[in-house]
């Protein structure tokens, strides 16, 4: 499915009812104009839950922080000028920052 949408306006919100262990993902693309991709997301419910950032991880990194225990999840996505803020059902999960990557292709687009 593709949606026109502004993440740098307006948080992206996903209801999942994916569990930890059902090797599931969730995968946000994010384009310019609908046509050059410029980055992605992808949440991977594996043992752990995996996120993995198009040209600002080498492989997936295990989220930082313990998930809530619901299965039903809403997850918010947030794009800012420096980082990328993941919440699930108003906790903050990630908050990674464009700067701190090793990755030298790593920067906000």
């Amino acid at each position: 499915v593709t949606i026109d949408y502004d993440l740098k306006a307006h948080p992206l919100q996903i209801k999942t009812d994916s569990a930890v262990g059902s090797d599931e993902q969730v995968v946000v693309l994010f384009y310019l104009q609908l046509v050059v991709l410029s980055g992605s997301i992808v949440l991977r419910f594996n043992d752990t839950l995996q996120y993995y950032i198009w040209s600002c991880t080498y492989s997936f990194a295990p989220i930082p922080v313990t998930l809530p225990v619901e299965q039903d999840n809403v997850w918010t996505i947030t794009k800012t000028a420096t980082a990328l803020k993941v919440e699930c059902n108003g906790v903050e999960v990630l908050n990674y920052v464009f700067s701190e990557s090793t990755v030298t292709s790593c920067v906000p687009k």
